[in-house]
């Protein structure tokens, strides 16, 4: 893999702009703090509406250059003067990173998933890392959601879907988390079909894991993640990878949730309000109260009767599903 197949010299500039990569761990020695997702949002519109155009004009430009330019406050202008000034830096963790397989692409490169940017248009990430063939993350599929801790008809449930999923040649997109996540996508891969596992935290450490290594070269699998590929787990990447995961999807199953906390509530609730694709629980007389509110709020019901009985998952999840997904303007 080179780093340009990935990486344009916009992408390279918008990566040094925006995420922790390459920068001390720790964020020691006075470093600029990267820009967030709203913070670059105004500042690529800043870049379109001034001479420069393109995140790449603003290589070698200084702090005051940059101010007169993109008529930004000094300390603005010193902050995006900095964190290019890693650009050194940056070229060798990069070369590092993909001779270990791995790869870096931003929202302005062609490699980043069409499917992404179309549906969360300015909530998607400026960052991806990952590694695996990232064709097959423009292709769609079945989010499969849901806790960690998980009882046996969850169990069977999330299995169920993971299979019936590979048999209709859809790609199950989830989180990689012990629980729901592992099962349905194992429960995929077993069955000679596609998981795309958005990770919260870890990915370097991830792709050392010899088995799915082994799927990452087979095509069966692609792991990434919107966080610096050593970034360690917290809530908020818990969080942040939710929309992710259901930005990539055609379809959403919530197999277990609990009500009014943790991040399968939080992440369901999200897609349900803003449209990114048709949602559905798990419905039946033990499920959790979770899913039962999910199922008030609009999310679609579906029972292990009916997954067990469909012969295809998609034309079900099709014929079934509520909403369609809403489209956003790129800045709203």
């Amino acid at each position: 893999m080179n780093v340009t197949d990935y990486l344009s010299e916009d992408g390279l500039v918008v990566l040094a702009l925006c995420s922790a990569f390459a920068l001390p761990e720790g964020g020691g020695g006075g470093e600029a703090a990267p820009f967030t997702l709203s913070e670059w949002n105004k500042l690529a519109r800043q870049i379109h509406d001034s001479p420069l155009k393109q995140p790449a004009a603003l290589t070698g430009r200084t702090a005051e250059e940059l101010a007169k330019d993109l008529a930004l406050p000094s300390e603005d202008a010193d902050r995006v003067a900095r964190l290019l000034d890693r650009s050194g830096r940056q070229a060798l963790e990069l070369e590092g990173l993909f001779s270990r397989g791995m790869w870096a692409m931003t929202r302005m490169d062609a490699q980043y998933p069409k499917k992404l940017r179309d549906t969360l248009k300015h909530q998607a990430p400026t960052v991806l890392f990952g590694a695996g063939d990232p064709q097959l993350l423009s292709r769609g599929g079945v989010a499969v959601i849901g806790s960690r801790n998980i009882d046996e008809a969850g169990t069977a449930f999330a299995q169920e879907v993971g299979r019936k999923a590979a048999a209709a040649r859809l790609s199950v997109v989830s989180g990689g988390a012990r629980g729901t996540d592992r099962l349905a996508m194992g429960a995929a891969l077993d069955a000679g079909g596609i998981a795309l596992g958005v990770l919260a935290d870890s990915l370097e450490r991830t792709v050392r894991q010899p088995d799915l290594r082994q799927l990452l070269l087979d095509g069966q699998l692609v792991l990434l993640t919107p966080f610096a590929p050593a970034a360690g787990f917290s809530v908020g990447t818990a969080m942040g990878r939710n929309k992710v995961i259901y930005g990539l999807a055609d379809f959403a199953v919530v197999v277990s949730s609990d009500h009014q906390t943790g991040g399968t509530w939080a992440g369901a609730v999200e897609a349900l309000k803003a449209g990114w694709c048709p949602v559905f629980a798990r419905d039946g007389a033990d499920v959790p109260k979770g899913n039962r509110e999910l199922l008030k709020l609009g999310a679609a019901p579906l029972t292990e009767a009916e997954l067990r009985a469909t012969d295809s998952l998609a034309d079900w999840l099709r014929d079934h599903a509520k909403t369609k997904p809403v489209e956003r303007d790129l800045f709203g």
